[in-house]
């Protein structure tokens, strides 16, 4: 047996899933996965004119956490995280679930519980991201993917793409629009719509058992093809200069012209509202059912998105910037988690699986590498995290004290960054001239921190 060093049980070399014990508490879990939602687009986290009332509803419900990021802001890397409990920004790239990590689904499972994941994410059911889902529903008419059932993409030539676009990008706006239309002739309904909907129906079935649920919603990522009411909610004439721009790019943004900005971010917008409202129709199906209750429900972002604060669109060179780093993060669970609570310390989406896991009460396997945030939405105190660690492999990386200080290490292809977010939310101010001792500081707690997977790195290739 191997002592877990944590403190967190025993796990055994010979099976990855020994540490997880039978079901101990009747439960219920549903965790809602909503793609580039920034924390500055939820009305939950402070002023905006972007209209979110599920989820500031849901928030005065549960516990808010303010200071959530993504340990690595991209799509896979960042689910990796959320499923498996890992760090990936120090030691691999974009990439499938590797064989041997752990799946929280299949802890459940093993644990006696339903498991069911939804899922309209394009990358999902070639990521093993399926592995311990009893049922696992992912959608043929979802964003970017081909048009359903082998028909051509309808014409889209209102759209503007800039200079440099990548020519396999182009074809993703007109497959989307093809498939929320083919949908529509087809089922008489589109996603997210379709998605709640059929969640909804699964939960009717399943009310009375034990289940742990993903729904994994790509929206609001782009391409943004927005039907109306929502289309014209933050920019009632389409576009500025006669430019629809549904999918963006940076960070050469010499094509910008004014309004452009402005209309991006109005789709954006419009975006997060048309999620927020389809998704606050489930929230009103578990109320019906009778659900809400009984479960513990996780709302989360993958990351958020950059629209030229700092000179780029779209997560293109990845700055972890605060726009694309921090996360949409908060749950409810009556009677366990204080409602309008929230938590102000440092919190990582590597986190997720172990506090799903201490919720349940199994073990928590050895090898996943946050820990369980369950007692900071319960309102008890705990340690809080004096250095959080974020990056994307081979681009940048970076490091969050618990003052608020933030480095960006920029890997030599730009000056390396110092800001203090308390001052200056939207780092504005580089205080690297002024105060490059604590920037060495923190540079080496970033370096520090990722000796361990340098180690594993140099093993693995035999170096």
């Amino acid at each position: 047996m191997l002592l877990n060093t944590s403190g967190r049980g025993l796990t055994t070399a010979a099976s990855p899933f020994a540490s997880a014990r039978g079901c101990s508490v009747a439960m219920k879990t549903i965790v809602i996965c909503l793609d580039t939602v920034r924390t500055d687009k939820v009305g939950a986290y402070g002023p905006t004119v972007v209209q979110t009332p599920s989820l500031d509803r849901f928030a005065e419900q549960g516990c808010l956490f303010t200071r959530a990021y993504a340990e690595c802001p991209n799509t896979i890397p960042a689910r990796t995280a959320m499923v498996a409990g890992i760090h990936t920004f120090t030691n691999r790239p974009w990439e499938a679930l590797h064989t041997d990590d752990l799946h929280i689904a299949e802890l459940f499972a093993e644990a006696g519980y339903l498991t069911a994941a939804f899922s309209d994410t394009p990358f999902n059911s070639g990521a093993n991201m399926d592995r311990g889902f009893e049922h696992f529903r992912h959608y043929e008419m979802g964003k970017c993917l081909p048009p359903m059932n082998g028909q051509p993409p309808l014409d889209t030539s209102e759209a503007f793409f800039p200079p440099g676009f990548p020519e396999n990008e182009y074809r993703f706006y007109p497959n989307t629009r093809t498939n929320r239309v083919l949908s529509e002739q087809k089922y008489g309904k589109y996603l997210p719509q379709m998605m709640v909907e059929e969640v909804a129906e699964w939960l009717a079935r399943h009310r009375d058992d034990d289940f742990f649920l993903w729904v994994d919603s790509f929206n609001p990522h782009e391409t943004w093809d927005i039907p109306e009411p929502f289309a014209s909610m933050y920019e009632p004439q389409r576009g500025f200069e006669g430019r629809y721009i549904p999918m963006p790019m940076g960070p050469d943004m010499s094509w910008v012209k004014p309004g452009d900005l402005k209309h991006v971010h109005a789709l954006y917008n419009a975006a997060i509202t048309e999620t927020d409202y389809w998704f606050g129709k489930l929230l009103d199906d578990m109320d019906e059912l009778g659900l809400t209750d009984e479960t513990l429900v996780v709302i989360v972002s993958d990351h958020g998105m950059p629209l030229g604060e700092h000179g780029t669109i779209r997560k293109f060179g990845y700055p972890i910037y605060e726009e694309l780093a921090r996360l949409v993060l908060m749950m409810r669970w009556p009677g366990r988690i204080p409602p309008g609570s929230r938590h102000d310390g440092l919190v990582s989406n590597v986190d997720i699986p172990e506090t799903l896991l201490d919720a349940a009460e199994l073990d928590i396997p050895q090898q996943m590498e946050g820990r369980s945030i369950l007692p900071a939405a319960k309102g008890e105190t705990i340690e809080e995290t004096e250095h959080l660690c974020l990056g994307a492999y081979n681009y940048r990386a970076g490091v969050i004290s618990a003052d608020g200080h933030k480095f960006i290490d920029n890997r030599g292809e730009t000056p390396d960054e110092l800001y203090y977010l308390p001052d200056d939310p939207h780092e504005r101010r580089n205080l690297m001239p002024e105060q490059p001792g604590l920037a060495a500081q923190l540079h080496r707690a970033l370096w520090d921190f990722h000796e361990p997977w340098r180690a594993k790195r140099s093993r693995r290739h035999g170096s």
